[in-house]
């Protein structure tokens, strides 16, 4: 179900390119992560696609490759994941050597088999630094872990992301 619900958001994004004014695309590698909290901690690597549909108005495609560390009733171990994601978001503040955006997006797991399945629920705030084609970005997110089975809760994390973006 959740694949014919990614084909579609691709599909409908297709007719967007006929409306947009900046018609412009980014990449960006970057890891984010949480290590404030005991029992729950994620990192994330992250490759994503940014498409500008406006100056200040942008779709965001995400792959992440989780890893999530568990310590439950002193239990440790992890389990790794594979996302796919999707963001919409505004560039509020555009100054000469500083742009800052907010976002908020949906995710779900790749993969059939696995241990640990869920979906996330994100907003955040993210600072681009200066205005050359590779620059660096920083931001703060608060995110939601909606797991998808009864061997976990569901968590809500402050992640912090350190990365660079590449306007293609």
């Amino acid at each position: 179900m959740h694949k014919y619900i990614y084909i579609l958001l691709l599909f409908l994004g297709f007719p967007l390119h006929a409306l947009c004014q900046a018609n412009s695309m980014e990449a960006e590698m970057h890891m984010q992560g949480n290590s404030l909290s005991n029992e729950f901690q994620p990192y994330e690597i992250c490759a994503d696609f940014k498409y500008n549909i406006l100056k200040r108005l942008y779709v965001k495609c995400e792959f992440e490759h989780t890893i999530a560390l568990f310590n439950i009733n002193g239990n440790k171990d992890y389990y790794t994941n594979n996302m796919l994601g999707a963001k919409i978001g505004y560039t509020f503040l555009s100054i000469s050597d500083l742009s800052m955006s907010a976002a908020c997006g949906i995710g779900d797991n790749l993969q059939k088999n696995n241990n640990w399945k869920y979906s996330y629920y994100d907003a955040g705030i993210y600072a681009y630094i200066g205005h050359y084609i590779i620059r660096p970005c920083i931001g703060v997110l608060l995110r939601k872990y909606d797991s998808h089975n009864s061997n976990f809760h569901d968590y809500t994390r402050l992640l912090m992301s350190l990365g660079v973006n590449i306007k293609i």
